[in-house]
């Protein structure tokens, strides 16, 4: 059974290389970062004694979230994220480098503990699979360019507006569902979607979060365009949450490791990984 992993093939990989971006020297521009996770108060001291080490699975090539530093080294969010949950947690743990196809089959093996994943739990993973509480999604925004008289996304504002967004995607099924009154251009890819709102083909544009965040930052954009509104995330459909995915039977793990992520959400070093590795707030 596979699961929609972290390093889906070229995903943020391909959204830098369309941005422009020079993801090294990216930084956050202060804007808070949503807490997504409600942090538990449950007692995890007998799950943390029978925890001594932890074995991640990650990608090595997808930046910023995980790539290799002029060193050969791990580095990236994914990476200094869970070593900070390993540090709160004074656990040992290592990280092994596995392409996305054999990321399930190293957890299914028992090679590895746990994985980073976008999968969300269903019947049939969840009867093999156990979730943490998800502590990072992507939303999906608009956009439009600087100096459009646009000023909000409701259904009336949006009525007759060209809207461009990915073709065969779940924005293409919200707007089609939400903004019937509105003209929908399709693009085959991400570059046409962009090109088409910079050249002013379309009104605005409809796309996750993320991705729209490197571009907007990025050179490639050449600074036409800009987030309007606020994020449509959980309720929507289109919101995707990373959570880390263990084992079904090792559920001391996923208690630990949930400990671990609130705590660093508490102190606020989720936010300052957070800071180091993205432009702005995609929310």
């Amino acid at each position: 059974m596979m699961l929609k992993h972290l390093c889906r093939p070229g995903l943020v990989v391909a959204s830098l290389l369309v941005a422009g971006l020079p993801w090294q020297v990216a930084h956050a521009t202060g804007e808070q970062v949503p807490q997504f996770r409600q942090v538990s108060k449950a007692d995890v001291s007998a799950s943390l004694r029978k925890v001594r080490r932890i074995r991640f699975a990650i990608t090595g090539d997808q930046p910023p979230f995980v790539y290799r530093n002029e060193a050969g080294e791990l580095t990236g969010f994914i990476p200094l994220l869970l070593g900070g949950v390993c540090t709160e947690l004074k656990t040992r743990c290592e990280f092994l480098t596995r392409s996305g196809d054999a990321m399930t089959a190293a957890l299914d093996a028992n090679e590895v503990d746990a994985v980073v994943s976008f999968a969300s739990p269903d019947a049939k993973t969840a009867a093999t699979y156990g979730f943490t509480r998800p502590f990072l999604r992507s939303f999906s925004r608009f956009a439009t360019r600087r100096g459009s008289p646009i000023e909000d996304t409701s259904r009336r504002t949006l009525a007759g507006k060209r809207l461009g967004v990915r073709a065969n995607t779940r924005q293409a099924q919200f707007l089609a569902r939400h903004y019937p009154r509105s003209a929908l251009v399709e693009f085959a890819t991400q570059a046409e979607l962009y090109d088409a709102l910079r050249l002013a083909r379309v009104d605005a544009i409809f796309e996750d979060s993320f991705r729209l965040m490197f571009w907007l930052q990025g050179r490639n954009s050449q600074d036409c365009c800009q987030f309007l509104g606020r994020g449509y995330g959980v309720g929507t459909g289109i919101s995707q949450a990373l959570s880390l995915v263990t084992r079904k039977q090792d559920g001391d793990l996923r208690k630990v490791l949930d400990y671990g992520l609130d705590r660093l959400q508490t102190s606020g070093q989720f936010a300052r990984v957070y800071g180091r590795f993205f432009p702005s707030s995609p929310y």
